[in-house]
């Protein structure tokens, strides 16, 4: 299986920042053309093209309401931009935010002073289009992800017994959902992005999942080589622990690896074809299997349901919100918005009072 250059999969030297951007530093061309090389370094490939089609919007918006959108922009045109976006294009506010920041990024590379993006003004014009699209979620009763909870896992393991996968792949499918789930992984900590090539730069390989035993429990140790709460070097340890319980991450790893050897260079999760499972074949694995079972005007289960179902059990069984923080590794209180089940927590607070 081949490997992609080290690093290219996320970050790669050609994006938003060239050399003929920077031609207003007036340094020699090598030079101009190394710093666009190290630019286009500091900011992954995938926001590299969301802040590319913000470009291409911000034309579209001049050419449709025939005002001018040339750079740098006033906060005239910030909310003339603003109100476009949701108003003709009826683009949510974290779409909106996302291509306010490509501008902002748009205008330190030309080496303009940053736009007026965040006046109280223009905060106050986004916050109204963010309880828009509130209004409009509550009135459809609409979750978005919905929360793996325990029945939830033990109704997705039945579902994959009787799916048509073959054994190993049935066993890989559970593995990879209990590990998810215990560990709160974000789903590309652990599986590869893509079943052509892999970077082993940030692709959880078998080499760096180990195993321990302490006092007699044996616990599973994975190395992330780049998490997104982490700006080191360093890799981050999870450790996961046996449990009694049906959903033990550690039980369902040690079955499915004893059924192969698993190259310690290659991906650890791969199916019986030798390609990598990706995150986008378990997202469609989870549509098939549990779409029948789902009220799709409520939400739908895909794999980051298994980060926001660890969360929402923590909560629900009455944890701190630092435990709760330690155990998803949320830098911040974004774990907050992931807590869909807050009223048993209310009521156990309730009942301490």
């Amino acid at each position: 299986m081949p490997t992609a250059l080290p690093g290219a999969t996320k970050y790669g030297t050609t994006g938003g920042c060239t050399a003929n951007l920077l031609l207003g530093l007036t340094l020699p061309k090598a030079i101009t053309e190394s710093i666009a090389k190290w630019g286009n370094m500091g900011i992954a490939k995938k926001t590299w093209s969301t802040y590319k089609t913000a470009q291409v919007m911000l034309m579209k918006c001049g050419t449709e309401t025939k005002i001018n959108m040339d750079l740098p922009l006033s906060m005239e045109q910030t909310l003339v931009f603003i109100n476009w976006l949701a108003e003709t294009r009826n683009l949510k506010h974290a779409t909106i935010n996302s291509y306010l920041a490509g501008i902002r990024q748009l205008h330190i590379i030309k080496g303009m002073q940053e736009p007026e993006l965040r006046t109280g003004l223009v905060k106050l014009v986004l916050k109204g289009i963010a309880n828009r699209d509130g209004i409009t979620a509550r009135k459809r009763n609409w979750s978005g992800r919905l929360p793996m909870t325990k029945n939830a896992m033990l109704l997705f393991e039945r579902l994959i017994k009787r799916s048509s996968l073959n054994e190993q792949d049935k066993a890989l499918t559970w593995t990879v959902a209990t590990v998810a789930f215990a560990g709160a992984f974000r789903i590309h900590e652990i599986l590869a992005r893509k079943e052509s090539t892999f970077d082993p730069n940030f692709t959880l390989l078998a080499e760096d999942v180990t195993t321990s035993k302490v006092d007699s429990q044996e616990i599973l140790h994975f190395k992330l080589k780049c998490p997104k709460e982490s700006k080191a070097a360093t890799p981050t340890m999870v450790d996961l622990y046996r449990n009694s319980g049906p959903l033990c991450p550690v039980s369902a790893f040690k079955k499915w690896v004893n059924l192969k050897h698993r190259d310690p260079k290659l991906p650890m999760f791969r199916r019986q074809c030798g390609t990598p499972l990706t995150g986008t074949k378990m997202n469609t694995i989870m549509k098939q299997l549990l779409g029948p079972y789902t009220d799709k005007s409520i939400g739908f289960f895909a794999t980051h349901s298994f980060r926001i179902g660890i969360a929402t059990m923590l909560g629900q069984a009455g944890f701190e919100d630092q435990e709760i923080m330690t155990t998803g590794r949320w830098s911040s209180r974004v774990f907050e918005r992931y807590i869909k089940l807050a009223r048993t927590r209310r009521n156990i607070v309730q009942k301490t009072m």
